[in-house]
């Protein structure tokens, strides 16, 4: 088999991005180690992804956007809370450009769309149940060595296999990987009150508390504690965790009760020094990996396609190698200031709040405090979070075609 881009893992970011190169005219091969079935699963498994609005035009440069919409419950407000002083931050849509932030998708939406759009398009071939057992790279391009004595002969190959990423330890790029003590629990609940679009970020010391709208009166609930803690808090009733959760949000969602499972994965970062090999590139989580802390972690994934969506189709229209170095070196160089700038962001909110220093107590209340009172500054930090700020590629502009 030959394609000009080989791509491992046909996860969000992944798939997202061979539909992007497909329809730009170039040869994509997707290779995912799950089946079909499991791929295209779309039982509600409690995960859901805070989809910003430079993702959404990356869905709709690509066609999956009115597909996502029948799941996506729109972000209007973010309310930042700081449990111990009770200093709020207050981020209203009405007050950057009337439209939502973004929005909350299940995940198990998400994907099986994008999964949808991939096998539909022309020029990509999407290979289920299928493993990389090995990687020869020459002057002339990459070959891939497949389960089932396969090989593919592509001049480009993008790992997008996440942060554990096989074909990065193959690739030689060391990853260096920051643990937190802590774990996420990932849950949803019914509540008797209508949410109205809010989005509750509240700071504790033990960890973030956020809670996220989603359609009908649900919201999802992302709860991050020590790794001891979580532990002892997943052995709770449903009713028992309900309870912990309405204690931590108060009373503006009204009665809560719980919806499906719940689940907890440890927390932690992902640094990789270097995001190219020759004739290779990371993507997504398999470049980097962040704290869930303001749902970035996949919309910078979204910004690695759009950036090097760009870079390949100008290549390809110059009749240039998609897998010259310095193609991907102007990838890793374009990417690198957002990417360590979000990485130490969420590291140092966590840090910054996760904690009981009462100087660091006194920091928080004085700098919310100062946030809520300068409007340019929380204008600069709502369009950054809606990942709207810098030299922005074409796919993180809104689609006007």
């Amino acid at each position: 088999m030959k394609s000009d881009i080989l791509i491992i893992g046909a996860g969000m970011v992944g798939t997202a991005q061979a539909v992007a190169l497909a329809q730009a005219g170039l040869r994509v091969a997707l290779i995912e180690r799950n089946n079909r079935e499991r791929a295209f699963d779309t039982r509600f498994d409690g995960r859901a992804s805070a989809i910003a609005r430079s993702s959404q035009y990356v869905f709709e440069h690509i066609g999956v956007w009115e597909a996502m919409r029948a799941q996506a419950e729109p972000i209007n407000d973010i309310r930042v809370v700081d449990a111990y002083s009770h200093a709020v931050v207050h981020y209203d849509h009405r007050e950057a450009d009337g439209q939502p932030f973004g929005h909350i998708i299940p995940n198990t939406h998400i994907l099986p769309t994008l999964l949808a759009a991939a096998e539909k398009q022309e020029g990509l071939d999407l290979l289920f149940d299928t493993e990389l057992e090995g990687i020869e790279t020459d002057t002339g391009g990459v070959t891939a060595t497949l389960s089932g004595g396969r090989t593919c002969r592509a001049s480009l190959l993008l790992a997008a296999d996440g942060r554990f990423s096989k074909t990065r330890d193959m690739l030689g790029l060391k990853a260096k990987v920051i643990t937190y003590g802590q774990s996420a629990m990932v849950s949803v609940i019914k509540h008797s009150k209508p949410h109205h679009g809010v989005a509750l970020e509240r700071f504790m010391p033990s960890g973030p508390f956020a809670i996220l709208p989603m359609q009908g009166n649900r919201s999802g609930v992302v709860w991050s504690e020590p790794d001891e803690v979580a532990a002892m808090m997943m052995k709770l009733t449903d009713a028992e965790y309900a309870a912990e959760i309405h204690r931590r949000a108060g009373e503006y969602l009204g009665d809560i009760t719980m919806e499906g499972k719940r689940f907890s994965y440890p927390l932690g970062i992902v640094l990789t020094r270097h995001t190219i090999a020759p004739r290779a590139a990371l993507i997504g989580d398999a470049a980097h990996a962040m704290h869930p802390i303001a749902g970035q972690g996949v919309n910078v994934g979204y910004r690695d396609v759009a950036a090097l969506t760009e870079l390949l189709v100008e290549a390809k229209q110059l009749g240039l190698d998609c897998g010259a170095a310095s193609v991907l070196e102007r990838y890793e160089r374009r990417r690198r200031v957002d990417v360590m700038s979000m990485l130490a962001a969420t590291d140092g909110i966590n840090r910054l709040f996760s904690n009981n220093s009462l100087p660091l107590k006194l920091a928080r209340r004085i700098g919310l405090s100062a946030v809520e009172r300068a409007p340019k500054l929380k204008g600069y930090f709502m369009f950054r979070a809606m990942g709207l700020t810098g030299d922005l590629p074409p796919m993180l502009k809104r689609d006007v075609a």
